[in-house]
C-alpha cells in the first residue's frame, strides 16, 4: 500500500464492510526479511516515531469510516504498525465507531511493556514464523541485533496468554529453507507453544516466487499435517 493510505471498501466475513490502512510513511521495521516484498527495510528499529502526517490521516480515516459505515478495519502496515507513537489514537478513533480492528505486526514487540495495552485494544492481532532455526532466523529475517528465534515465540506465546481477542499466527513457507519434514514438526512445535486461536499459511509470490515459493499443492498437503 501507499504511505497513509486507505484501501477501496471490499466485503469481507459476514458481508462485513471493510478497509484496510497502512498507518506508515514508509517501512519501518525491526526485521530486514531477504524477501520482503517491499525491499530492504528503509528504517530498522524497534522505537515509536511520531509522523506529523499522522493527523491529516486520522481525518481521512474518520471520513471514510463513517461516509462508507465501515465495520472492520484491517490495519496492514508496511512495516510495523507501532512504529507510528500515533497507533493508539488510530485504534481508539475506530473503537469508538464500533469497528472491529484486526492489525498485524511480526511479533517483535508483543510482549514489551507500552505495547501489551495498544495492542489489546484490537480485537484481532495476527502475529508472524517464518522459519524454525536460530541460523535460519538470523540469515532471513535478519532482526535487530540480540534478538533471537526463541525470545520470538516466546513473546507471542506470552502475549497470547493474556490476550482476550483473536491471536492469529501468519505462517510463511520458504522452499527448501521452511517447509521439510523437519520444519513441520517443528513449526507444530511452536504452534502448541504460542496456541493461536488459528494460523494460515501463505508463500512468497511475485519475484520470490520462483526462487522462494511452496506450490499450492504443498501448501495444502503441509496444513493438513499442522492441523492434525
Amino acid at each position: 500500500m501507499d504511505p497513509f493510505s486507505i484501501s477501496d471498501v471490499y466485503l469481507g466475513a459476514n458481508n462485513m464492510r471493510c478497509i484496510n490502512i497502512n498507518p506508515l510513511p514508509e517501512n519501518y521495521c525491526s526485521f530486514d526479511c531477504i524477501f520482503c516484498p517491499l525491499g530492504r527495510t528503509k528504517v530498522k528499529t524497534e522505537e515509536r516515531f511520531y509522523f506529523e502526517e499522522t493527523k491529516r490521516f486520522l481525518v481521512e480515516v474518520e471520513k471514510v469510516i463513517k461516509k462508507e459505515r465501515i465495520e472492520y478495519v484491517f490495519i496492514d502496515p508496511d512495516g510495523e504498525a507501532l512504529a507510528n507513537s500515533e497507533i493508539l489514537d488510530i485504534i481508539r478513533l475506530l473503537k469508538d465507531n464500533n469497528i472491529v480492528v484486526k492489525l498485524l505486526c511480526n511479533g517483535y514487540l508483543v510482549n514489551r511493556e507500552g505495547y501489551i495495552d495498544v495492542l489489546n485494544e484490537c480485537d484481532e492481532i495476527i502475529g508472524e514464523l517464518m522459519v524454525t532455526t536460530e541460523e535460519k532466523f538470523q540469515k532471513i529475517l535478519r532482526p535487530l541485533e540480540g534478538y533471537t528465534l526463541e525470545e520470538h515465540i516466546s513473546n507471542m506465546a506470552s502475549f497470547n496468554k493474556q490476550y482476550s481477542g483473536k491471536f492469529i499466527l501468519d505462517i510463511t513457507l520458504l522452499k527448501d529453507i521452511s517447509d521439510s519434514d523437519i520444519d513441520i514438526e517443528k513449526l507444530k512445535e511452536y504452534i502448541d507453544i504460542i496456541k493461536p486461536d488459528e494460523f494460515f499459511l501463505e508463500t512468497p509470490r511475485g519475484k520470490f516466487e520462483k526462487a522462494l515459493g511452496v506450490s499450492e499443492k504443498k501448501i495444502n498437503e503441509l496444513r493438513k499435517r499442522l492441523s492434525k
